[in-house]
């Protein structure tokens, strides 16, 4: 998944702020998901197999972020 493709998935989340919406998304063998809260205006991406969840605050940040998740599972399952 490129960024350009991440940016406008979580700009789209935040355009329907006042909606709940999830995205799931698996990278090799790891299942994530990704929302945004408007209570708490913040993005959320969590491991579903671990549970753990990691906060971020802008579309730039979790943009990052969730590339560099991707990209690292990626070249996991290619090596």
């Amino acid at each position: 998944m490129t960024i350009i493709k991440i940016k406008e998935m979580l700009e789209t989340l935040l355009r329907y702020e006042d909606s709940e919406i999830t995205h799931t998304f698996c990278s090799g063998n790891h299942t994530f998901s990704l929302s945004y809260s408007k209570e708490l205006k913040n993005f959320q991406v969590k491991n579903i197999e671990t549970g753990h969840i990691e906060y971020f605050p802008d579309v730039e940040t979790t943009s990052l972020a969730l590339y560099r998740i991707i990209s690292t599972v990626e070249k996991e399952v290619t090596e």
